[in-house]
């Protein structure tokens, strides 16, 4: 989970909750419920990049992170909004699962092989 995920990386930079938000301008109570799953991460790209850079994700990997974040949240990643290629076969990916609701692993895996196809272009 996006939350727990961004926990143990404070943690294991020996980051206290309230020096994060510090640093991050995250509120220390909401913040302590995404990291808890209680409450959706942001979706805002400035925001996620703030905490990117705090927990020492690598500018490389940014992306991935906004769109975990974006992922469990329940919202659509932006580059599939953006793209049309991709945003066109959106809703035949949903008509196939048809009520079956995809895990969040499910959604790491479509994101994955999303992100390599858009790579090229």
């Amino acid at each position: 989970m996006f939350g727990n995920e961004v926990k143990d990386l404070r943690i294991s930079k020996s980051i206290s909750l309230r020096e994060f938000c510090k640093a991050t301008g995250e509120d220390p109570s909401n913040w302590s419920k995404i990291e808890r799953e209680l409450m959706a991460p942001p979706t805002d790209h400035d925001r996620l990049e703030r905490i990117a850079l705090v927990v020492g994700i690598p500018p490389n990997s940014i992306q991935d992170f906004i769109a975990k974040a974006e992922v469990a949240a329940g919202s659509i990643p932006k580059f599939i909004m953006t793209n049309e290629v991709l945003l066109s076969q959106l809703p035949a990916f949903l008509r196939t699962v048809d009520n079956v609701k995809p895990t969040e692993e499910d959604f790491r895996k479509i994101i994955e092989i999303l992100s390599r196809s858009t790579d090229g272009e």
